[in-house]
């Protein structure tokens, strides 16, 4: 197993690539700024490098939203967390608003203003997930909302949606679509979710109800995709 890479807290709104932080690779070339709000341009993407040895062949990425729209129903990124299939992560980081939020759901998504406020920007945030996500197979639960968040597709094929998989549901007598939380305590036997949701958490959760089933998963895959 990878080393366990050693990163600053989320709440500090340090973004985590590998054993790299946005905060260092700044250091190298230019000024940090306080609570870091300086635009994260996508050019500065390339000052910043994933060790290879991290990049796993499946990755699981989890989201916290808040509401936004009149009635607040509508949902916009907040925070995006990646793992790899060790647990490991890549990637967690808060991010600026897009519009105005009208319900933080911090009871839920654990997101304050503050947080949000001192984030990055979306647009590298999102780049920067498109690029490591290509060609791998990814992993969550309810990964239509997560990618939807980002503003991103990903082939059929490559997606391991812990919520939409059949045998998990029959494993554990689920009817209808079983919570994430729901299926990490008879899957996994532990709780999850309570109170604020952390989507490091759930991120690598999710990971770990896939590598339960991966074999048969990966079987069903390859079997459709012949037809």
């Amino acid at each position: 197993m990878p080393r366990q890479n050693s990163t600053a807290h989320v709440d500090q709104t340090v973004l985590r690539i590998g054993q790299l932080s946005l905060d260092e690779a700044r250091n190298r070339g230019t000024e940090p700024k306080k609570h870091v709000q300086a635009k994260m341009q996508l050019s500065e993407l390339d000052q910043l490098s994933v060790n290879p040895s991290l990049l796993t062949n499946r990755i699981a990425l989890d989201c916290e939203m808040v509401g936004v729209g009149i009635d607040a129903k509508e949902h916009m990124l907040a925070r995006v967390s990646l793992v790899n299939e060790h647990g490991v992560v890549l990637v967690d980081c808060h991010v600026k608003p897009q519009q105005p939020v009208k319900d933080y759901r911090t009871p839920i998504s654990g997101i304050r203003p503050e947080e949000m406020e001192a984030g990055f920007d979306f647009a590298p945030i999102r780049e920067l997930v498109r690029q490591l996500i290509r060609g791998r197979i990814l992993v969550g639960h309810a990964l239509k909302n997560d990618l939807a968040v980002l503003k991103l597709g990903h082939p059929k094929y490559n997606i391991r949606d812990t919520s939409r998989y059949k045998p998990i549901c029959k494993k554990i007598h689920a009817h209808g679509t079983p919570s994430l939380k729901t299926l990490t305590k008879q899957l996994l036997g532990k709780d999850i979710q309570e109170g604020m949701h952390d989507s490091v958490e759930d991120a690598r959760a999710a990971m770990k109800i896939y590598l339960l089933f991966e074999e048969g998963w990966e079987k069903s895959v390859k079997q459709s995709r012949k037809y």
